[in-house]
């Protein structure tokens, strides 16, 4: 899930691909055992590939009279050497500082063997664990969020959330972790972004939440010079990575490269910076488009209007487009997970069928939008703005559950995850037709029960627009099933149309509300009649019915998890830390 400044993107993983979650290094505090890490795992798996693994303290590297690089190292007490054939350097570049001031950094010992190489430029990024005592469905397992903006004083270019087996692993790159110079410092940048509301609508509001781990470490950002030598070469970190992704697959990508080098060409410096050094440039190549896409990326997502473009240009396509034509999906899956090469996403981006779009169904629709919210007096002061669409197989799979075998001459489904019981969302639907009801309200719409008690079959609810121009009435109808709200049209260009709320149960504490409406319209007994429908069909602006349950959705799911927070006032502070 991505994170703008109008609304979120949903992102599904494709059904070719999988997305795992490893703890890297050291696990949080108290958590699992070490073996667990993905480190550990990898290393396990060489060893029993064949691999000697060495437990000892490289104290300096240097050439023998043969010109092979050789390794001294500690081992206790005990001096050793190790003469190889082909030294790689994987070290990282954040060096810890436990070790003694007579052991070198591993970029001082590749220097020693490469005196020309200059190590990547650096980042530094803050990485922190999250326990929560009660972890439910908000992010879910196999869930991740990539919030691209700044907010509320914190200055970020980018941030992620990912839950790891009961934790949440959150990463933040930007100016306000550049400007913390010490703990105190990052204590407060954890503090701050903590209590930004859109955080806190994206962290389980029935949690306390408490930092189980934090580290400051350095990022590459950057490409080194000469990362290779006679018979020695870096790979990983000290080499390069992509920019803000991949940096395991990375150092995989490069270490590939380097054993068929050696194995097929030979290890001797020039061989090596012809070939391997061609590696290396292409990732600072693809590296220079990261920059300008980054540079797109967060430009889009910290401006409102244009957050709602890109918003609006995803959701159009997911709204009428089959999965395997979803081309801006495709880009932006591309770009959030690291699964293309930054090359070839700057390419897409730019080819005409893609700025079209963005025009077409992106800034028209949206100055579109905004004109009609205008027009019905919709304020979103004080109101998250949520996702609602849902994408053209979910629409086709409601209308199979519905028993119906074809979709209707208008027909448009909206659906909002609440992080509530069901009964607190039931309990607000059924306020619909009342003068007190959290949800809409457009300028222009009077919608009012005549009759029937609410919530019971027989409520007749009344639609009065431009004072009567325009109207119609629902008859609320028997359900068919647990959790919906079933009403018949009665009256007016839908009528015999069918509307639908229905809740369904998530997780304890979460449920989702959909709202599905389907009608052909009316034709008319005389020929006048049927002039006037068939114009009224033509000069009927759809897209309204969009514009007005977009809103009255994010107004219900604030108004329902505004009653859950009063409910649970003592489960929702964070934790000094």
């Amino acid at each position: 899930m991505v994170q703008g400044n109008w609304k979120n993107i949903v992102l599904p993983v494709p059904a070719d691909r999988t997305l795992l979650t490893v703890y890297r290094g050291a696990l949080p505090f108290g958590h699992h055992e070490p073996r667990d890490a993905f480190d550990s795992w990898l290393l396990d798996c060489a060893v029993e590939s064949g691999a000697e693994l060495m437990t000892c303290r490289v104290t300096q590297t240097c050439y023998d009279n043969a010109g092979r690089p050789v390794v001294r190292y500690l081992r206790g007490e005990a001096q050793g050497e190790l003469h190889a054939d082909f030294l790689v350097f994987a070290g990282g570049v954040n060096e810890t500082s436990k070790a003694p001031p007579t052991t070198g950094s591993p970029a001082a010992m590749l220097r020693s063997l490469q005196p020309r190489y200059v190590p990547p430029k650096l980042r530094r990024a803050l990485i922190f664990e999250l326990e929560a005592d009660a972890v439910t469905a908000t992010p879910r397992e196999g869930e991740m969020h990539l919030i691209e903006s700044s907010s509320g004083g914190v200055h970020l270019d980018m941030c992620s959330i990912l839950p790891k087996r009961g934790y949440f692993s959150v990463s933040l790159i930007g100016k306000s972790v550049d400007r913390a110079r010490d703990h105190t410092a990052l204590r407060q940048v954890v503090h701050d972004f903590l209590a930004l509301p859109q955080i806190r609508r994206t962290l389980p509001i029935e949690a306390r939440l408490r930092i189980r781990c934090i580290c400051n470490p350095h990022i590459v950002i950057g490409t080194a010079r000469m990362p290779m030598g006679h018979r020695v070469a870096a790979v990983g970190d000290m080499a390069t990575s992509r920019q803000y992704k991949d940096g395991i697959l990375s150092a995989h990508i490069m270490a590939a490269a380097l054993a068929r080098i050696a194995l097929e060409r030979g290890v001797d410096e020039r061989t090596l910076h012809s070939f391997y050094g061609d590696a290396i440039a292409r990732f600072r190549r693809d590296n220079r488009f990261a920059g300008v896409i980054f540079f797109l990326y967060r430009g889009f997502f910290t401006n409102t209007f244009l957050s709602r473009v890109i918003y609006q240009t995803y959701t159009s396509e997911l709204k009428v487009k089959p999965i395997e034509e979803r081309r801006f999906g495709r880009i932006f899956w591309e770009i959030s997970s690291g699964d293309e090469s930054y090359e070839k996403i700057a390419l897409s981006i730019v080819k005409p069928a893609t700025l079209w779009q963005v025009t077409r169904d992106g800034v028209y629709v949206t100055l579109r939008n905004w004109l009609a919210e205008r027009f019905f007096g919709l304020d979103w002061s004080g109101i998250g703005r949520f996702p609602v669409a849902v994408s053209q197989e979910a629409l086709e799979a409601r209308r199979a559950s519905l028993g119906q075998t074809g979709p209707a001459e208008f027909e448009c489904i909206y659906k909002v995850h609440l992080r509530t019981d069901p009964q607190v969302a039931t309990n607000l639907l059924g306020q619909f037709g009342e003068a007190d009801r959290p949800f809409l309200h457009p300028r222009w719409v009077q919608i009012q029960r005549t009759s029937g008690k609410r919530q019971e079959a027989g409520c007749v609810i009344s639609y009065r627009i431009f004072g009567g121009l325009i109207s119609f009435s629902i008859e609320q109808l028997a359900p068919t099933a647990e959790g919906q709200i079933r009403y018949l049209v009665h009256g007016g260009f839908a009528d015999g149309g069918l509307f639908l709320f229905d809740v369904e149960p998530g997780t304890p504490g979460h449920c989702f509300v959909t709202v599905y409406l389907a009608f052909d319209y009316a034709r008319g007994d005389t020929l006048p009649s049927r002039i006037y429908w068939r114009l009224f069909r033509l000069l009927f602006p759809e897209f309204i019915h969009e514009v007005l349950w977009n809103h009255a959705l994010c107004e219900l799911r604030q108004a329902a998890e505004s009653l859950d927070l009063d409910s649970k006032p003592e489960m929702i502070n964070v934790e000094q830390l």
